[in-house]
C-alpha cells in the first residue's frame, strides 16, 4: 500500500515538474499571452454571463412585485368605487318615501298608483345623479310593476330594459331574491337599440321595515356601465398606446369577465379548460408579444384581478443595458488584445536592447548573485544582472540619498506652515486690547469669532450634541446681528428631550446663513428666524423646523430642493443649501427627508427629519 502511495507521489511531482519545465522553457511573450487569456478573457467572460442573467432575474421579481402592488391598488380603487355605489343602494333601500310608494302602488288605486309611480321616478332620478357611471336605476315590484329611470335616455320608459317584459326574470333580480345583502351580477351585454351595451348590476331587496314580517316588497336594481370598471383597473394606462404594453381586467369566481380593456369580450364566460394566457392571446392584445400574468384574488368581491403585461417591453432597458454591456466588453476585449500584443512585442524589443545594452556596460565586481530557473528573455537579463549589482546599489544609494533630501525639504515647508493655534492666540491678543481700550462689543465678536473658528475647523464631520450645536449657532448669528446692527432676531428652541442627542457639525448653519443673506436681502428691520428642534412622536427621529419671514423663494427653487436628485448636487463653489443637503443624504442616507414650503414676501419653512443616530451622553460636559 505504501510502495503504491509513492509511486503515484512521485507520478505527480513528475507532472508538475513538467508544467513548470514546460512553462519555464516559453517564452515572455507567450508567458504574458497564456496569462492574458487565462486570467482576463475567460473569467470576464464568465462574470458578463452571471452578470446577464442575475440581472434579468432580479428586474423579472422586481417587475412582478410592482405589477403586484399596482394590483393591490386597483383592488382597494374598485372596491372603494363598488362601496359608493352600495351606499347609493342602501340609502334608496332605507328611504321611506321610495318604501311608502311601493306599497301603494301594490295595493291601492290606479290614479294613487301613478302618482306613487311618479314619486319614485323623481326620487330616482335624484339618486342617479350622485355618482358618474350609473346607466339607470330600477325598482321592480313582486308584482311585476317596473320603476326605471335611465340616465342616457332621461325617460322612465324609454330605457335600457325596454326588450324585457317582466324585470323578475333578469338575474339581478334573481340574484337578490332571498339573499340579505348586496348582489352583485356580472356584466352582461344588452341590446340598446342596435348598440351592444355593457353594463354590471348590484340589486338588493327592499322591506318595509313597520312590517317586516311581510319580507320583501320590491327589488332595487342599480345598472353601472362596465367601462367603470375598465377605467378604475387601468386609471395608470390613459397615455396612447398604453395597452400595446399592459392592461388589467377581472374575472368572477365562475370565470365570467367583469371587465376587459376590449369591451367586447366584457360579459363572457370563459371556458374552464382555457388558460388566462390563452384567453388574452384570442382577444388579440398583446399579440405576438412574451407576456407575463400576475393574479389577485380579492375576498370582499369574490373578483380575480389580473394584470397582463409585456415582459420584452418592461426588460428592455436592462436588455439595452446588456447589449451596451456586452457592446462594451467586446470592445474592451478587442482593444485589451491589440494593446497587449502591441506591449509584448515591446517588451520583447525593450528586453533585447536591454541585454544588449547590459553586454556593452558590464563593469566592476557584483556581490549579490541572482539565480532565474526561467530561460526566457528575463532570464537572459538575469545573467547579466548579477554582474551589475555593484552599480545598481550604487544607484539605489543615490535614489535614497535623494529621496531624504526631499523628505528634509517637505519638513521644512511643514515646519513653515502656519499653526491654527496661532491664529487663535492672535485672535485672543486683540480680544485683550479691545477690551483695555474698552471696545467690548469688538471683543465680543472677536471671541465669538475664535470660539466659531475652533468648532469649524477642529473635525468638522464630528457629530456633537445639538445642544453643542445651538451653542455655536447662536454666536455664529450674534456676528452677523452685530454686522447688520440687530435688523433681525433669532429664536432657537430645543425640547429637553433630545439636549444629547448627536447631530453632524454645521449642519444647520447654511439654512441659517440662507435665511440672513437672501431671506432678509434688502430689509433693514424686523427680520426674524426660528429654529425649533423636538423628537417625532413614535419614531427614533428628530424634527427640525427653521422659519424665517424674509423675502421666500420662487415656487422654482422650493421645486429644486424638494427634489432630492437635484438637491444634492453640489457644484463645491460654496458651502450653501446644496452642500448641506448633501451632506445629509451623505450622513443619513434615504433615512433622512426634508422639504421646503415658500411664499414669495412672506418667508421661508424648511423642515428637516434625521434618524437619531447616538443619543450622547447625559453627563456630558457642556462646558467643554
Amino acid at each position: 500500500m505504501r510502495e503504491g502511495r509513492r509511486k503515484v507521489g512521485i507520478s505527480n511531482r513528475k507532472k508538475n515538474t513538467k508544467i513548470r519545465g514546460f512553462y519555464n522553457r516559453l517564452r515572455l511573450s507567450q508567458k504574458i499571452l497564456f496569462s492574458f487569456v487565462f486570467a482576463a478573457i475567460i473569467p470576464l467572460i464568465i462574470i458578463q454571463l452571471f452578470f446577464y442573467k442575475f440581472n434579468a432575474e432580479y428586474i423579472n421579481d422586481k417587475v412582478n412585485q410592482l405589477m403586484v402592488n399596482n394590483l393591490s391598488q386597483t383592488v382597494d380603487r374598485v372596491n372603494l368605487s363598488i362601496d359608493v355605489y352600495t351606499n347609493i343602494l342602501y340609502q334608496i333601500y332605507v328611504d321611506d318615501e321610495i318604501i311608502n310608494n311601493v306599497r301603494i302602488m301594490s295595493d291601492d288605486k290606479e290614479i294613487k298608483k301613478a302618482v306613487a309611480y311618479n314619486n319614485i321616478n323623481n326620487r330616482l332620478k335624484q339618486y342617479i345623479s350622485a355618482v358618474d357611471g350609473i346607466r339607470c336605476l330600477s325598482i321592480i315590484c313582486n308584482d311585476g310593476q317596473t320603476v326605471t329611470y335611465d340616465l342616457k335616455t332621461g325617460s322612465s320608459i324609454d330605457n335600457i330594459w325596454r326588450d324585457y317584459d317582466d324585470l323578475r326574470d333578469t338575474q339581478p333580480f334573481l340574484n337578490a331574491k332571498d339573499k340579505a345583502g348586496m348582489a352583485i351580477t356580472p356584466t352582461m351585454k344588452i341590446d340598446d337599440k342596435g348598440e351592444d351595451v355593457y353594463v354590471f348590476h348590484i340589486s338588493k331587496q327592499i322591506f318595509n321595515f313597520n312590517h317586516l314580517e311581510d319580507g320583501a316588497i320590491a327589488t332595487a336594481v342599480m345598472t353601472i356601465d362596465e367601462r367603470v370598471l375598465d377605467s378604475l383597473c387601468n386609471v395608470d394606462e390613459g397615455n396612447e398606446g398604453a395597452l400595446e404594453y399592459s392592461f388589467t381586467f377581472i374575472l368572477d369566481k365562475d370565470k365570467n369577465v367583469i371587465a376587459y380593456p376590449e369591451q367586447i369580450f366584457a360579459g363572457l364566460k370563459l371556458d374552464p379548460n382555457i388558460g388566462i394566457e390563452r384567453f388574452v392571446t384570442v382577444t388579440g392584445l398583446l399579440k405576438n408579444k412574451k407576456i407575463a400574468i400576475n393574479s389577485f384574488q380579492d375576498d370582499a368581491t369574490g373578483w380575480s384581478f389580473y394584470n397582463v403585461f409585456d415582459l420584452d417591453y418592461m426588460l428592455k432597458d436592462i436588455k439595452h443595458s446588456q447589449k451596451i454591456f456586452s457592446l462594451s466588453g467586446a470592445i474592451t476585449l478587442l482593444f485589451s488584445s491589440i494593446l497587449i500584443v502591441y506591449t509584448i512585442k515591446k517588451i520583447v524589443e525593450s528586453v533585447n536592447k536591454i541585454i544588449k545594452g547590459i553586454q556593452l556596460v558590464k563593469t566592476g565586481d557584483f556581490d549579490t548573485v541572482v539565480i532565474v530557473e526561467t530561460q526566457d528573455e528575463i532570464g537572459e537579463i538575469a545573467n547579466h544582472f548579477n554582474e551589475m549589482t555593484k552599480e545598481v546599489k550604487q544607484l539605489i544609494f543615490q535614489v535614497m540619498e535623494a529621496t531624504q533630501l526631499q523628505k528634509d525639504a517637505e519638513i521644512k515647508a511643514l515646519e513653515a506652515q502656519i499653526n491654527p493655534h496661532f491664529l487663535y492666540n492672535t485672535l485672543d491678543t486683540i480680544n485683550w486690547m479691545a477690551i483695555e481700550k474698552e471696545e467690548y462689543a469688538i471683543s465680543t465678536m472677536l471671541r465669538n469669532l475664535g470660539v466659531i473658528l475652533r468648532y469649524s475647523i477642529n473635525e468638522s464631520n464630528k457629530e456633537v450634541p445639538i445642544w453643542q450645536e445651538k451653542d455655536w449657532l447662536e454666536k455664529y448669528i450674534s456676528l452677523y446681528r452685530m454686522r447688520y446692527n440687530d435688523g433681525f432676531e433669532c429664536i432657537c428652541n430645543i425640547d429637553s428631550t433630545i439636549q444629547n442627542v448627536k447631530i453632524h457639525k454645521l449642519i444647520l448653519q447654511p439654512f441659517v446663513e440662507n435665511s440672513i443673506l437672501h431671506g432678509f436681502k434688502g430689509m433693514e428691520q424686523g427680520g426674524m428666524i426660528r429654529i425649533d428642534a423636538m423628537r417625532v412622536e413614535g419614531e427614533d427621529s428628530i424634527s427640525i423646523l427653521i422659519e424665517d419671514n424674509g423675502k421666500g423663494m420662487t415656487s422654482e427653487v422650493v421645486q429644486l430642493y424638494n427634489n432630492r436628485d437635484t438637491a444634492i448636487i453640489d457644484d463645491g463653489r460654496s458651502i450653501g443649501m446644496h452642500n448641506a443637503f448633501s451632506r445629509i443624504d451623505m450622513y443619513y442616507g434615504k433615512a433622512a427627508k426634508w422639504g421646503i414650503s415658500s411664499v414669495e414676501g412672506m418667508g421661508t419653512v424648511i423642515t428637516l427629519k434625521l434618524p437619531i443616530v447616538d443619543w450622547g451622553s447625559i453627563d456630558e460636559n457642556r462646558n467643554s
